[in-house]
C-alpha cells in the first residue's frame, strides 16, 4: 500500500506531530551540547562507554568521537589512570551527586593537559542511575600560568631583596627590577581572565542542567503519551494524549523562546513606541495578575521621548518584572511602574545612572516594588539563568534572564537596586530615537482563510518537517513541489518549466544556507516571492538588510502559522 493509499488516521499524525517535536527538541539539545565551549562526554552508568562526546571533547582531547564512543577509559588511557577516573565515576553513581574536580590531569594524543570537571549522575524515573555526564574546561594554560606566576613571585621577591641592598649601586638596575615587576603584573592580570572564563563554565553548567531538567520533564509528558496512543488498551482516549503533547509541546516552545530571549538569538521586529502608551494599555491585564492585595500604581511622565523596541518585547518584559514583583509580596505591597526622560553627560562619572550607560538621551522604565527585597549575593545572580530563589515547581529561574537578553538585544541597559526588607527596583534605560511614532504600533491580527493554489517549493532537509509541512500545505489547496537540500531545489527548479510562486526554505542547511539558496534561485526567477523558516535568529539572516519579520517564520511550526505565512508573503506588494 502506498503513503496516498492508506486510510486517514488521526492517530497517525498526532504521532508524527509528537515524533516531529521530539526530534526537534532532541535536535535542538544537540545542537546545544555540541557548541558548548567546553568537553562535554556521558558514559553508560554500567560500563561506563562512552555514548556521547561533543565537538569541544575533539578539539581538546585529540580523540574523534567516532573512534571514542562505545569505549571505556581503560580502552583510551594508561591502566592507572583509567582506574582512577572509573573510581571517580562509581563514586558520583554511588553517591548520587555532583562531584567536582578542580584539576584532573589526562594524558591525551595532544599531550598532557590539565581539566576542570563536574561528573554529574543521570538518574531514570526509579531513582537509579543510568548515566554519568561530565563537563570539563581546559585549565591547562591557566595551571602553567598559576605555577609560572607562582616562581615568578618567589623570584621577584628574591630579586627585591638583592635589589634593596644594591640600590645605590645603578640606575640601571632600577628599571631592569621595574620592568620585571611590569610583566609579573601581566602575568596576574592573565591568570585573572582566565579564572574569570572558568566562572562562565560554571554558568554553562547551570544552563545545561537547567535546560536538560525542563525538557526532559516535558520529554516525559510526550513519550508516556505516544506509549499510551500505541497501546489498545490505554486507559486515555486518543484526543487526552494527544492534548498532553500538544501542551508539553507548547511549553517547550515557551522555554526554547525563553533561551533565545535570554541568548538575543531572537529575530525582533522593532517599532517607534510611546512608552506611557504601552504601559496604559498594558494596565488593566496587570491588575488581573498581581491580584487585589497589591496596589497598582502607573506614573507615567508628560511628554516622554520615544524609542524604538519590539512592542511584544516589550510587554513581555513588564509582566515579567510585573510577576516577579508580585511574588516578592506575598503579603500585599505597591507596585510602581514609572517612565521618564533622562539625560547623561559627557562626564559619565558624573551620572546617577551608574557604571554601563554612555553619554546621551534615554527613555526610562522604572518597575518598583515593596516586597521583600534581595540581598547582594542574590541581587547578584538575579539576571543568571536558571537561578531562583522561588521553592522547587513555582520558578524556572529564567524570567529576568530572558527580561536582560530581551533588553541588551534592543540596544538597552538594565539596573538593579535593591536591599533585604526594602523590596526591589528594576530601571530599563533605553536609547531615544526622535521617528514619529508607528501608525501600526498595535495590530490586532486578522485570521483569515489561508488557502491558495499557487505552486509552492519547498525546501528543508530534515525529513520529518518537510513531510509534515507538504501535508499541511496540501491540504490548503497548494501544488508543492517538496526538496531535502538546495541543490535538490535548484535541480527542481530547473527542470520544472512552469511559474513558482513561492520558496519557503530553511534558513541552516548541509550545502548552502536558505539565504544564498534565495538570492539563486531569485537570479532565474525574479518574481519569486521567499518565506525563511528557522528557529533561531542565523547570522545569515542577520546579514540580509531587507529581511523582516514578514518574509520570517519561527519555527517550531504549527499548521495555522505555517498556512497563514504563506498566505500573508504571497498576497503582500511585491
Amino acid at each position: 500500500m502506498t503513503k496516498d493509499d492508506r486510510p486517514s488516521d488521526p492517530d497517525v499524525g498526532s504521532r508524527d506531530r509528537g515524533d516531529a517535536e521530539l526530534r526537534k527538541l532532541n535536535a535542538f539539545l544537540d545542537s546545544i551540547i555540541d557548541n558548548i565551549p567546553a568537553m562535554v562526554f556521558v558514559k553508560d552508568a554500567v560500563n561506563l562507554r562512552y555514548e556521547l562526546f561533543n565537538r569541544a571533547g575533539e578539539a581538546l582531547s585529540g580523540f574523534k568521537r567516532e573512534d571514542i564512543y562505545g569505549k571505556s577509559s581503560r580502552d583510551l588511557f594508561p591502566l592507572e589512570q583509567a582506574d582512577f577516573f572509573n573510581g571517580k565515576d562509581r563514586a558520583v553513581l554511588r553517591d548520587g551527586r555532583m562531584l567536582d574536580i578542580p584539576e584532573e590531569p589526562i594524558n591525551t594524543p595532544l599531550g598532557r593537559r590539565w581539566l576542570h570537571t563536574k561528573k554529574i549522575p543521570i538518574f531514570r524515573a526509579d531513582g537509579t542511575p543510568s548515566h554519568l555526564l561530565g563537563i570539563s574546561l581546559d585549565i591547562t594554560e591557566r595551571k602553567v600560568a598559576q605555577d609560572a606566576l607562582a616562581e615568578a613571585h618567589r623570584e621577584l621577591e628574591r630579586r627585591v631583596m638583592e635589589r634593596t641592598r644594591e640600590l645605590s649601586e645603578t640606575n640601571l638596575r632600577l628599571q631592569n627590577e621595574i620592568d620585571e615587576r611590569k610583566r609579573a603584573q601581566e602575568a596576574l592580570a592573565q591568570a585573572e581572565e582566565q579564572l574569570r572564563q572558568a566562572q562562565k563554565l560554571e554558568a554553562v553548567g547551570r544552563l545545561a542542567g537547567g535546560v536538560a531538567h525542563d525538557f526532559n520533564n516535558l520529554l516525559s509528558v510526550i513519550l508516556c503519551c505516544s506509549s499510551l496512543l500505541e497501546r489498545e488498551d490505554s486507559p486515555v482516549s486518543p484526543a487526552e494524549a494527544a492534548t498532553e503533547i500538544r501542551r508539553a509541546s507548547e511549553r517547550a516552545a515557551v522555554l526554547t523562546r525563553q533561551l533565545l530571549a535570554f541568548s538575543r538569538q531572537q529575530l525582533l521586529a522593532p517599532r517607534v513606541l510611546d512608552l506611557n502608551q504601552v504601559v496604559r494599555s498594558t494596565g488593566e491585564m496587570f491588575e488581573r495578575v498581581i491580584g487585589e492585595d497589591v496596589e497598582l500604581v502607573i506614573v507615567p511622565q508628560p511628554e516622554l521621548w520615544r524609542t524604538r523596541m519590539d512592542e511584544s518585547q516589550l510587554e513581555q518584559v513588564l509582566m515579567n518584572l510585573v510577576v516577579n514583583a508580585r511574588d516578592a509580596m506575598p503579603a500585599g505591597g505597591k507596585l510602581s511602574i514609572e517612565t521618564r526622560n533622562v539625560e547623561i553627560p559627557a562626564d559619565v562619572d558624573a551620572s546617577p545612572a551608574g557604571v554601563g550607560l554612555g553619554p546621551g538621551q534615554w527613555v526610562v522604565l522604572r518597575v518598583r516594588d515593596t516586597g521583600i527585597g534581595m540581598d547582594d549575593a542574590t541581587a547578584a545572580r538575579a539576571f543568571e539563568p536558571f537561578y531562583t530563589t522561588k521553592p522547587s515547581g513555582l520558578g524556572t529561574g529564567l524570567g529576568l534572564s530572558t527580561v536582560y537578553g530581551i533588553v541588551k538585544q534592543s540596544g538597552g541597559h538594565i539596573l538593579l537596586d535593591s536591599a533585604k526588607g526594602r523590596g526591589a527596583t528594576f530601571e530599563i534605560y533605553l536609547p531615544r530615537t526622535l521617528d514619529a511614532v508607528s501608525s501600526d504600533a498595535i495590530v490586532a491580527s486578522v485570521r483569515e482563510a489561508a488557502v491558495g493554489n499557487e505552486t509552492l517549493l519547498l525546501v528543508e532537509d530534515d525529513d520529518q518537517v518537510r513531510h509534515v509541512a507538504h501535508e499541511i500545505l496540501k491540504l490548503q489547496g497548494y501544488r508543492v513541489l517538496p526538496a531535502a537540500t538546495p541543490l535538490a531545489a535548484l535541480q527542481l527548479s530547473a527542470h520544472f518549466p512552469e511559474r513558482i510562486h513561492l520558496m519557503l526554505t530553511d534558513v541552516v542547511m548541509p550545502e548552502m544556507n536558505g539565504r544564498d539558496l534565495a538570492q539563486r534561485l531569485r537570479g532565474e526567477r525574479p518574481n519569486l516571492q521567499v518565506l525563511f523558516m528557522s528557529g533561531y535568529a542565523d547570522k545569515a539572516l542577520e546579514s540580509d538588510d531587507a529581511l523582516t519579520t514578514a518574509t520570517f517564520l519561527q519555527k517550531p511550526l504549527t499548521p495555522d502559522s505555517l498556512a497563514h505565512a504563506v498566505r500573508r508573503v504571497l498576497d503582500a506588494p511585491r
